[in-house]
């Protein structure tokens, strides 16, 4: 016998799913959510808490991690339908106004609450390059390993990941299959648009070379540039973070935990440094 009023609510949860991945991200005019909103209080709407890490997103990551970083007041605001101007999230409102993608957030902090400049321009250049380089390139060629080319267990590893999200586990079953043709259809033409296509042995090879390439910037520092968190530190650590401490296999973890032991070192000092605590690793 169809149990109907399921049904409608698995209904309801792929219709959730589909507007996460498929939703258009045209500029558009978005309503400022919260009026009551406090002088100089940062208000980040992100995706909701995961278990192994505070979110699974590297861009929501990222960003939390730098009003950590820099202690700047701030309230987290989940949301599972709403988006951000350019239809994506994470995104912040600050004394009133909306500001959207997670490079220009950081930009707009920055400036705002006057966060200390590394020691010299040369430095910022740096951060800069490392900052498009993680995002631009590395993000795309770890997502091959942790999202498109994962291989039986990615129906596993949906069903493991899902309650996390807050969807009860019963109706992971059903929605485990629907969320992984989505996300990897989704992911695997953003990959071939931003860096092409490739064999799995080009993309091994084009992971290698940007991990050498972090832990020789790096050299046995804490952080990029000393004891201090910039932008850089927060950028890799998002990426890295959410990949290496979710309960997930893939290629790219299993490169990095056995191959580049700075760069988990790396991983758990910014942990430790802003999380404390807070960021429980499973």
């Amino acid at each position: 016998m169809v149990c109907w009023t399921c049904v409608a609510v698995w209904l309801a949860v792929g219709s959730v799913i589909a507007y996460f991945f498929f939703s258009k991200k045209n500029k558009k005019q978005v309503q400022i959510r919260k009026h009551d909103w406090k002088p100089d209080i940062v208000y980040l709407y992100q995706f909701p808490r995961a278990k192994s890490v505070p979110n699974l997103s590297p861009y929501c990551l990222k960003v939390e991690t730098f009003l950590k970083a820099n202690k700047i007041p701030y309230e987290v605001c989940t949301l599972l339908m709403g988006r951000s101007k350019y239809g994506l999230l994470p995104f912040i409102e600050l004394n009133g106004e909306h500001i959207a993608d997670s490079q220009i957030i950081l930009h707009r902090l920055k400036t705002h609450f006057k966060v200390k400049p590394l020691p010299s321009p040369k430095d910022e250049a740096l951060a800069r390059t490392i900052e498009r380089t993680t995002e631009n390139h590395t993000a795309m060629v770890i997502y091959n390993f942790k999202i498109v080319g994962s291989s039986g267990s990615d129906y596993v590893n949906a069903m493991r990941m899902l309650p996390s999200l807050g969807l009860p586990e019963g109706m992971t079953p059903i929605i485990a299959p629907l969320v992984t043709r989505m996300i990897k259809s989704k992911i695997s033409k953003r990959i071939a648009t931003s860096i092409g296509e490739f064999s799995d042995e080009d993309f091994k090879l084009l992971l290698r070379k940007d991990l050498d390439t972090y832990r020789d910037l790096l050299a046995g520092k804490k952080f990029f540039f000393g004891d201090e968190l910039s932008t850089a530190d927060c950028t890799l650590f998002s990426q890295l973070a959410t990949t290496i401490y979710i309960p997930v296999d893939n290629y790219a973890k299993n490169v990095i935990q056995d191959e580049y032991p700075e760069l988990v070192t790396f991983c758990d000092n910014v942990r430790d440094k802003v999380f404390g605590e807070e960021f429980t690793e499973e």
